[in-house]
């Protein structure tokens, strides 16, 4: 059974030496072909050449991040391996998510697809690596465990980021209608508006009102581009904004006086989340309180008369 475990590990380690090479050299060709593409129009486009002069080809493909320069390419490589294997709901159901997690890493789906395969694959290196130690049933639970956190954590990582935006976009979101009120009240439109607050701001809520701008400037509506901002984010609070201001439009109300009031009610809901948060401090506090605290402090008070009491009863 053991030299079972090694063949298959050499054979595992081997297949993604072989996927390793073979994406390096295509990204190594790819980049010699792009290289010689744009060196060709420079020379056939002199024009072109003298304003680019300054500027180094190969330190085009330079730019960015070691992550969406080489990272990004492999996972991207290593979901087209498996793309028949993927169903068509999970690739929908995970650009969803990344949508509302604002493209953590600049991951599309099928990169991040690319990372689970690639976690997974590391996973069964773990597994097999705790298995040659021994036989015993904890390396069978530290090898299962190794499967178990590898399949899970891509998953566990991005629901994280997609929480962790929509509460951003929630708790932004008063301070932001204050600055859209403030904008109306100055004179300025309700694009305008929201047009100064994406420049001035670097918040999610800022970048998603950008994006509105961006779609707008594009030929859309006003609602549809709001519309697609509650989509994108998929925040109850944010919905319920996008519906006023679209029934305020419709009914040709003071957009100053909405967002005013708006605002007012999201700090009172915002003030009776966190009182409700803090009624639920001590049943969560119950369980570190009475297992590890308590204990501590009974060793500390009874430990120092533990000797006197084990004499005193033994007399008996």
């Amino acid at each position: 059974m053991q030299i079972l475990f090694g063949v298959l590990l050499g054979l595992l380690l081997t297949g993604l030496g072989i996927l390793l090479v073979f994406f390096s050299l295509r990204w190594l060709f790819t980049d010699t072909v792009s290289l010689r593409v744009r060196e060709v129009a420079l020379v056939e486009n002199p024009s072109s050449r003298q304003s680019s002069q300054a500027v180094s080809v190969r330190s085009l493909d330079l730019t960015g991040s070691f992550f969406d320069r080489v990272l990004n390419p492999f996972f991207r490589q290593v979901a087209r391996l498996f793309r028949q294997f993927t169903p068509a709901s999970m690739i929908e159901e995970h650009d969803r998510k990344l949508t509302i997690a604002g493209h953590p890493l600049h991951l599309g789906a099928r990169e991040f697809i690319g990372l689970r395969v690639v976690f997974l694959l590391v996973g069964l290196v773990l597994a097999f690596f705790i298995l040659q130690q021994g036989r015993e049933t904890l390396y069978y639970v530290g090898s299962a465990g190794a499967l178990i956190a590898s399949l899970l954590y891509p998953e566990v990582w991005l629901n994280r980021k997609v929480r962790e935006r929509q509460e951003a976009i929630s708790k932004t979101l008063p301070d932001t209608l204050d600055m859209l009120a403030v904008c109306a009240a100055a004179g300025l439109g309700f694009d305008q508006s929201m047009q100064r607050v994406s420049e001035f701001w670097e918040t999610a809520m800022a970048m998603e009102f950008g994006r509105v701008i961006s779609e707008m400037e594009l030929g859309f509506a006003r609602s549809e581009a709001l519309r697609n901002m509650v989509d994108r984010t998929d925040v109850t609070e944010l919905s319920s904004f996008v519906s006023l201001i679209i029934q305020s439009e419709k009914l040709g109300m003071s957009v100053s006086q909405t967002l005013q009031s708006y605002a007012e009610q999201m700090r009172i809901e915002r003030r009776f989340k966190a009182q409700e948060q803090a009624r639920k401090l001590p049943n969560k506090m119950l369980f570190p309180l009475v297992f590890l605290i308590f204990p501590s402090l009974l060793a500390v008070i009874l430990g120092p008369s533990i000797p006197s009491l084990v004499d005193l009863f033994s007399n008996f």
